[in-house]
Order: C-alpha cells, then structure tokens, then sequence
C-alpha cells in the first residue's frame, strides 16, 4: 500500500513539472511574437534614423548646408491611405534654394522639383512592399527615407 502511494506522489510530481515546462515554453512563444511586433511597428522608423545619420556623415564638411555639405536638412517618407495606399507622400526640408530629385527603390519612379524651405512630393505606385525614398540636391547633398510596406 505505501509502494503505490509513493508511486502516485511520484507520478503527479512529474505532471506538474512537465505542466511547468509547457507553461514556460508557452510564455516564451508570447515573449517572442511581442517583440517581434514591435520590431515590425518601429523597425522602418529606427532605420530611417540611422539612414539619415549615415547620410549625413558622410558629406563632405559633415552635412548641414553650406560649405558643400548636405543641403538637405530633413526627409520623411510616409505611405498614403494609412498605411494602406501605394503611393507615398515625401517632405522634404532644405537649407538653400534648390532642385531636388526624388527617387523610389522600388518603382523605380523619379520626380524633380525646385524646393525653397520645404516643399513635398507624393510618389505614385510604390507597390506593396517596403522601400526606400532617396532625394538628391542640386546644390548638393544626398538622404534617404524609408517607408513600410503597405498594411
């Protein structure tokens, strides 16, 4: 009679653990899928970051304007209808009166416009996937921006 007692306390002890395994390895799962969320909401945000640092170190005279630098000062590149349109609307900033050349990695399309300030341009047919804008001055100057693929 004790032998079987000991046997069920043993047998029980092993289902929980095995339970406690499972419950840990489903929490992991929910963990994982989290982050990689997050990483697929931020992910086009932080490389547009680190895109425009890149760009802007390397111009000659470290970028800003004048001196032969980067005349463009900001660029954003943002899908229209939400998130949900294949086109995409680009602002751009500049520190001198300028032509700029918009370009898009996936379509392939460019536009040109003179830009004083500020000025945007919306790229038609970008296609479902994410991308990359990248703009060139006329007074000198290159970045880019990327966009997320369509939602």
């Amino acid at each position: 009679m004790t032998r079987i007692t000991s046997d069920l306390r043993e047998t029980g002890h092993r289902a929980q653990r095995g339970q406690g395994l499972v419950e840990y390895a489903i929490i992991l799962v929910l963990v994982a899928v989290v982050v990689l969320i997050i990483l697929a909401v931020l992910g086009p945000g932080i490389g547009n970051v680190f895109s425009n640092v890149v760009t802007n170190l390397q111009q000659p005279g470290g970028g800003g304007g004048g001196g032969g630098g980067n005349v463009i000062t900001s660029l954003t590149a943002t899908r229209t209808g939400g998130g949900h349109g294949n086109s995409v609307k680009v602002d751009i900033t500049v520190s001198t009166s300028t032509t700029v050349t918009v370009t898009d990695s996936q379509s392939g399309g460019s536009q040109s416009l003179a830009c004083n300030g500020s000025c945007s341009v919306t790229m038609g047919g970008v296609g479902d996937n994410a991308g990359t804008i990248t703009v060139t001055a006329s007074a000198g100057g290159t970045m880019s921006a990327g966009y997320p693929p369509k939602s």
